[in-house]
């Protein structure tokens, strides 16, 4: 085929670029990324995610060049698996995809496509199909989000490409006073046209565009010609710039929002660069579970609010607003999260932003405090005796009306005939009254220690923080591994461990397993033998001190409840009933009750390692 002269559209571009706009179109040559939507008659089309991170980019392909652009990364993103149903011999075909590099060369004019000429040319890469006879020329091999591409449509019907990846942010790196081949990222049902979105950018407003029609780049009136989400255009910037629209969105990690395991709340920045008002609206798509946003009532007794269905946040003329969002794992189903935050702004740009969180079973340090405010009346004792079997009452350890011990018969008045006016059990003890709890003059409270590793909890009395020679942190209960190690924490300009200890409970060893778990029950049969140093009865103050003492045993139960709504609630904060039963230091077995709360300290999973 011979080239017609080429249409002098000589129109001067910044920067003194004389624009040539030539008529020709070869039959190998490759239009830019996804489908002009914008012609007359074409249907609008968009990046729908339904849900999770995989999103789906459909394409209407013409016969012909066809410009457009990729916004999602695909799962495969080998050309030949993009591509697949257009190069296998059925159906449709593609006979080649072009892709421009501006790092390899500058573009001085717009050229149609061609491809004897874009293969000559600097800065082009190219796929031809397996079955071409071009096919060794291919060096384009993979396909990538925020690209344009140029593909040529060998049939003479329309074609739908579909594309399925992860979302991606725009981004665009203009190069002064050069053109761009670029898409946008807009709103497909509130597309903007160029001078409104463009308005906004110095570099931009008022510069040249060109668009792929019927095989020819031909410049458009920016003031009447509406964006389409999926084609690529020749877009010249008289500067250098990194403006992608009207709405701009400061990303904590540039192109996603990750909380991994334990961030809990990450800001996003909206920016305005057009000089009137608009509103942006946030959604997840899909709808699940997890995602809050900051309650702006300050006053409010809910700090966090989840989601939902969408948010609707003002920005003011040439500003900006902050969104303060979270991640609440204990809703997360499953254990990791990864979802769409779909962003619009009524200026008619669209951002879709992956967010991704885990909320694995924490095998970590775990320090809280538990508060004991109930204790049963052991020196309420009985004054009119019998020599009959008689039923103490049961005990509600919590106070919640359901039985926690239950009731025992017991031989009360044994030695009826010894004069005292308390009644006494066989071996000659004063028997309660009653085993009901009562209240505490004073709240009690003391700290517990846990370690949660592979499903076993082990309750700790000390524990030090320190820091390997590879930088990794460890956990020590043995105090014979700490010159192995390093300081965690700096303090007096020398770096030291941090260490967390109680005096609230004591056993042999320097942990001691549980049963149970941390998400039902938790406890601990803790004894304390007889000639134990901590032994109270061992005490230099206790009457007894010097003598043979007793062995005391200690039940301790921790049963987990609902905690509030806080972002942390039931995952690495985590609340409940306390209860404890004290066998050896009174005939009558001493009962305590109150509440704990655990705070995750340390996402460290093993001990002394």
């Amino acid at each position: 085929m011979n080239n017609p002269e080429p249409a002098t559209n000589t129109n001067p571009g910044p920067g003194g670029i004389q624009m040539t706009i030539k008529k020709l179109f070869h039959p190998l040559a490759l239009s830019l990324i996804i489908a002009c939507s914008s012609l007359p008659g074409f249907a609008l089309a968009e990046v729908v995610c339904s849900g999770g991170l995989n999103c789906t980019q459909t394409i209407r392909l013409t016969p012909g060049w066809n410009a457009i652009h990729v916004k999602v990364a695909p799962v495969n993103d080998a050309t030949g698996q993009v591509f697949a149903d257009f190069v296998d011999g059925s159906g449709a075909q593609i006979s080649s995809v072009w892709t421009w590099l501006a790092q390899r060369a500058k573009v001085d004019f717009i050229q149609d496509p061609d491809a004897e000429s874009m293969l000559s040319a600097p800065g082009w890469l190219r796929y031809f199909p397996p079955a071409a006879p071009q096919a060794f020329l291919s060096n384009l091999f993979a396909v990538q989000a925020n690209r344009a591409y140029l593909v040529k449509l060998e049939s003479s019907s329309e074609a739908t490409l579909s594309i399925t990846g992860r979302p991606a942010v725009p981004r665009i790196n203009w190069q002064p006073g050069e053109f761009s081949l670029t898409g946008f990222h807009v709103d497909p049902a509130n597309p903007p046209v160029f001078s409104d979105f463009l308005a906004g950018s110095p570099a931009h407003a008022g510069q040249s565009i060109y668009r792929l029609v019927g095989d020819q780049w031909q410049q458009v009136n920016p003031s009447n010609t509406v964006i389409d989400s999926d084609t690529a255009y020749w877009v010249f910037s008289d500067r250098g710039s990194n403006f992608v629209g009207p709405m701009d969105i400061d990303l904590p990690q540039v192109d996603r929002m990750e909380f991994g395991t334990v961030l809990e709340q990450l800001t996003l920045k909206l920016e305005n660069s057009l000089d009137v008002a608009h509103t942006a609206t946030l959604q997840l798509l899909g709808g699940a579970p997890g995602i809050f946003y900051a309650n702006p009532d300050p006053v409010s007794e809910q700090s966090w609010l989840p989601l939902g269905n969408g948010l609707a946040i003002p920005v003011g003329a040439e500003g900006e607003s902050r969104v303060p969002l979270g991640v609440r794992r204990a809703d997360f189903e499953p254990d990791d999260f990864g979802q769409t935050l779909e962003v619009k702004s009524t200026s008619g740009a669209r951002w879709l932003i992956p967010v991704t969180a885990s909320a694995p079973q924490l095998n970590s340090l775990w320090v809280g405090t538990v508060t004991i405010d109930q204790v049963s009346q052991v020196h309420n004792y009985l004054r009119t005796c019998t020599t009959e079997p008689t039923t103490l009452e049961p005990i509600d350890a919590d106070g919640d009306g359901t039985v926690d011990v239950e009731a025992e018969a017991v031989i009360i008045g044994s030695n009826p005939g010894s004069g005292s006016d308390l009644c006494t059990d066989a071996e000659g003890f004063p028997v309660s009254q009653s085993s009901e709890l009562g209240a505490v003059a004073a709240n009690f409270s003391f700290r517990v220690i846990m370690h949660r590793e592979s499903g076993q909890v082990r309750l700790l009395k000390d524990v030090i923080q320190m820091r390997a020679d590879d930088g990794r942190y460890v956990l020590l209960t043995d105090d014979s591994l700490v010159p192995n190690f390093r300081g965690a924490v700096l303090r007096d300009g020398e770096l030291v461990g941090r260490r967390m200890s109680t005096m609230a409970y004591d056993f042999a060893g320097d942990t001691f397993a549980m049963a149970g778990g941390l998400d039902s029950v938790l406890t601990a049969d803790i004894v304390l033998a007889a000639d134990a140093p901590t032994n109270p009865f061992r005490h230099y103050y206790h009457a007894d001190h010097g003598g043979d003492g007793y062995e005391v045993t200690r039940r301790m139960e921790f049963t987990f409840g609902s905690v509030g709504e806080g972002l942390g609630a039931n995952y690495d904060v985590k609340q409940g009933t306390y209860r404890e039963v004290i066998s050896g230091l009174h005939k009558e077995q001493i009962v305590a009750a109150g509440s704990f709360t655990l705070r995750h300290a340390a996402q460290i999973d093993t001990l002394n390692q």
